[in-house]
């Protein structure tokens, strides 16, 4: 059952990548977005 934030539908799952992983930065990978939204949140 997906969990809805106002009209904004929140995504499933949320994973952090550990090759890119460095004290001071990580590549955090969120998804499925609502149709639209990948591309805004992105920017």
């Amino acid at each position: 059952m997906p969990v809805r934030l106002g009209r904004f539908e929140m995504p499933k799952r949320l994973t952090k990548e550990d090759s890119t992983a460095t004290e001071t930065f990580a590549k955090f990978i969120a998804e499925p977005f609502e149709t639209g939204y990948g591309h805004t949140i992105g920017n």
